[in-house]
């Protein structure tokens, strides 16, 4: 019995044995097949997810290739804008505009200011009656602080013409015609009209000065030239409604395009200038010159001859007009509502010393005014001296006459009433000044001084003392 069961358990180790072993088989296949499955599972997981990352990196490769090509576009059209401004501002016009919207906003922010510091006076209170006073809130901050004086008789000539008897024929008649037509698209705005019409003028003055003064010199020179021009202490007068920026422009074009031989441009404007103040025609004396230049030079036509005269013309013709209709002339009235009387420039000098010395002037600052015109009187003939041999012939041929005009001219208010206003548009100093400019020592030291003057007479305007 033992032995038989022994070898009963001796048999059914081998088998279990096997047993277990196909077991496990079994389980290690099954398990395999998971792991396959599984890791097959995951291959296809990543097969999506690398799928979904590529399409993903393609989507925003383009994305932002599509923006590095927006930006280029973009570069692209900003570089044509420059070039496109560079060109469009060239020749003195970036300049003009630069230097015109700063002085502009500078001048309306300081009168904005002081009618809310100072008890202004009303517009026109110098007895001069314009047709619209704007003298409350907002308009008379903005515009009445500039109707003074001869910007009101010029108002009251854009409204009634010349009237028989009435001295506003003193005022030549081109301003008053340009302020009622620009009037009419600005709702009648007389005022307004007259200080768009003076920033058109002041910026068609700065770019013809600059390429004029370019021609004889540099760009350096004539940048300085515009700016000492811009901030002499009479500039104001370029922004408000006077004749000075007008009459600058016209000029300033009549004589560079003279230079450049375009006398067809050259009759139409030199005319006008003849009809914009009594100064135009003295125009005639450089344009005479500069037909002699080029007659000697070969260009011998009969055209330049004529256009010469045309300044005069201009003067004689409104002067004329102005005896028949009205009964009287600019120079009439000058002499007897004026009391503008021609003294020798030693006479007006001495006078005007005397003045300022003797503290005649009233409360409104004459006595400062006037040492200020004299200094600057004084100033202007020692550079012109100077500058005679350095300067074109046409520059002295136009600026000694104009110099000669405000030293023999005597004022009734002061003897050299208004006299940094007429020197204003002498315009050769101030290319003579931008050529010693070149220190950078005269050159802040003139803009220190000239600045502080500029403030020292829009404040006396604004406050009704008479500048010009």
């Amino acid at each position: 019995m033992l032995a038989g069961n022994e070898h009963k358990v001796q048999k059914t180790w081998p088998t279990r044995l096997l047993g277990c072993k196909r077991i496990y088989i079994r389980h290690l296949a099954r398990l395999l097949q998971r792991l396959a499955s599984d890791l097959l599972a995951l291959l296809l997981l990543g097969g999506v997810l690398l799928a979904l990352l590529l399409s993903v990196w393609a989507s925003r490769s383009t994305h932002w290739c599509r923006i590095a090509h927006l930006q280029a576009g973009l570069r692209t059209a900003l570089t044509h804008l420059r070039v496109g401004l560079r060109t469009a501002l060239a020749g003195g016009l970036g300049e003009a505009l630069w230097l015109f919207a700063t002085l502009r906003m500078a001048f309306s922010l300081f009168a904005f200011l002081a009618s809310y510091l100072f008890q202004l006076p009303a517009p026109c209170a110098g007895g001069e009656r314009a047709p619209v006073l704007q003298a409350g809130g907002l308009a008379f901050r903005l515009l009445g602080v500039w109707q003074r004086w001869d910007a009101c008789w010029y108002e009251q000539i854009a409204t009634q013409g010349y009237l028989p008897g009435n001295i506003s024929v003193n005022f030549y008649p081109l301003y008053p015609s340009l302020i009622r037509v620009v009037a009419e698209p600005l709702a009648g705005n007389l005022t307004f009209s007259g200080l768009v019409i003076s920033g058109v003028a002041y910026v068609m003055a700065m770019t013809g000065l600059y390429q004029l003064v370019c021609d004889d010199f540099n760009e350096a020179v004539a940048q300085r030239t515009l700016l000492y021009l811009s901030v002499f202490p009479a500039a104001f007068f370029l922004f408000a409604p006077f004749t000075e920026a007008l009459f600058l422009a016209l000029t300033v074009w009549t004589l560079y395009l003279a230079r450049r031989s375009a006398w067809g441009w050259v009759a139409p404007l030199a005319f006008l200038v003849g009809l914009t103040r009594t100064q135009g025609v003295l125009l005639a004396i450089p344009l005479a010159w500069e037909f002699v230049r080029q007659w000697r030079a070969g260009r011998r036509a009969l055209p330049p001859a004529f256009v010469a005269l045309l300044p005069p013309c201009g003067f004689f013709m409104y002067n004329t007009y102005a005896k028949i209709f009205t009964g009287l002339t600019p120079l009439e009235t000058g002499h007897k509502y004026w009391a503008n009387v021609p003294r020798p420039p030693w006479t007006i000098v001495a006078a005007s010393w005397q003045f300022i010395a003797g503290g005649r002037g009233d409360s409104r600052g004459n006595n400062a005014i006037e040492a200020v015109n004299l200094a600057l009187l004084v100033l202007f003939a020692v550079i012109l001296l100077a500058g005679l041999r350095r300067l074109p012939a046409i520059y002295s041929f136009y600026a000694v006459p104009q110099l000669a005009v405000v030293a023999t001219d005597q004022r009734y208010i002061t003897p050299l009433a208004a006299g940094s206003r007429y020197l204003l548009v002498i315009f050769p100093v101030f290319v003579m000044l931008a050529l010693v400019g070149r220190d950078r020592r005269l050159h802040y030291s003139w803009l220190l001084v000239s600045t502080l003057l500029l403030a020292l007479l829009v404040c006396g305007f604004l406050l009704g003392a008479f500048i010009g």
